[in-house]
């Protein structure tokens, strides 16, 4: 099958990798020219738990790359989403299938949208978290830590999830579960629960590029801070009906982490994984994408539910302060996903038709 792959990143890379390895005929384009030019050459490399050479074939376009292709991943940081879905959005078809590989705050909504205009529905897939755990280590080579054991998935429409589950597991097996709506997915990435607070909380380690892991600066102290936010974030699921998965448990699912509690929890997952490298710089996807893009989005559902949420915000607002930026307009807000001023109701259908299809008081 021909895959199309947008991005150049960690999970770009991997997914790469991945799929080219296993026999699949795989396109990757980057809207950067530099980053085309450094996998011009067209080989992978990766080592870890997976390890070898693939090759890929590297597309000057991206209507070029897209084209046929019997799937389309969007591997890219959220800030990347909407610049590569206005570049694909001319060229998609209805018969395609596209992944967002993770979705983060709702992001598939702005394909849907932007789709909308061309009355054309692709089958449009979110997964809660990337397959992968990986780091890049130079421009055509990756380091894969774990082929995570379950994922979550939602497609849009939703009718199409058990296709879009077919598809997936013919590709990369049996590791994903789909979910009723896409809310539910963006619901429970855990992301922005255990980077926020492990970051703020070890920023110098950060500045200073000291070779730390992340999951060992979750200490008792700073569990209770992961602990906070993720209480906010799962009485917003409750409120919204979608499945409560807590971090505890999420961890325990896709790494098989074992322990009580977070603390006991996080030394399993740094047992396991070895690694990867805690973030060392301060401009860091952690803080620059998960508030946000993540953050912003659990307290703007909160803020539609008349659920207080003191932590979540005041850690935005710290950010904000801190990255001398503000996250809040940057952010996926429901005004900006095309959401403001519906009910917790209309927002949960609104993530199950998108925006093909009118909703029913519309």
């Amino acid at each position: 099958m021909k895959v199309a792959i947008l991005g150049a990143g960690n999970v770009a890379l991997a997914t790469a990798y991945y799929l080219a390895s296993t026999g699949h005929s795989v396109q990757l384009w980057s809207p950067f020219p530099e980053e085309r030019a450094a996998l011009s050459g067209g080989l992978l490399t990766a080592e870890g738990v997976l390890s070898g050479t693939a090759d890929i074939v590297v597309a000057a376009q991206a209507e070029s790359c897209v084209a046929d292709a019997g799937l389309i991943v969007i591997a890219a940081p959220a800030f990347g989403h909407e610049p590569l879905m206005a570049a694909i959005a001319p060229h998609v078809t209805a018969a395609q299938t596209v992944l967002i590989h993770p979705v983060t705050g709702l992001s598939s909504l702005l394909l849907s949208r932007l789709m909308a205009e061309r009355g054309v529905a692709p089958t449009i897939v979110d997964a809660s978290t990337s397959l992968f755990t990986t780091r890049r280590i130079t421009a055509n080579s990756v380091r894969i830590l774990k082929v995570k054991d379950v994922i979550e998935i939602a497609a849009i429409p939703a009718a199409r999830g058990p296709q879009a589950l077919a598809l997936l597991e013919g590709l990369f097996g049996k590791r994903f579960r789909l979910e009723p709506n896409a809310l539910t997915v963006s619901l429970n990435n855990h992301n922005p629960v255990y980077h926020v607070p492990p970051l703020l909380c070890n920023l110098s380690r950060a500045e200073l590029q000291e070779d730390w892991m992340i999951w060992k600066g979750i200490t008792p102290g700073v569990a209770r801070l992961v602990k906070l936010v993720d209480d906010e974030r799962l009485a917003v699921v409750r409120r919204y009906g979608t499945k409560e998965v807590s971090v505890a448990d999420y961890f325990r699912q896709a790494h098989g982490a074992i322990g009580a509690d977070l603390p006991a929890i996080f030394l399993s997952v740094a047992e396991k994984l070895k690694g990867p490298i805690g973030p060392q710089s301060f401009e860091h996807r952690f803080m620059t994408e998960d508030v946000p893009y993540a953050l912003v989005f659990f307290l703007s559902l909160g803020e539609a539910a008349g659920i207080d949420m003191p932590i979540t915000r005041n850690f935005i607002e710290l950010t904000s302060a801190l990255y001398e930026r503000d996250f809040m307009a940057e952010g996926h807000t429901l005004d900006r996903l095309g959401l403001g001023g519906l009910t917790p109701d209309a927002i949960v259908a609104r993530s199950m038709s998108g925006f093909s299809a009118p909703l029913a008081a519309e």
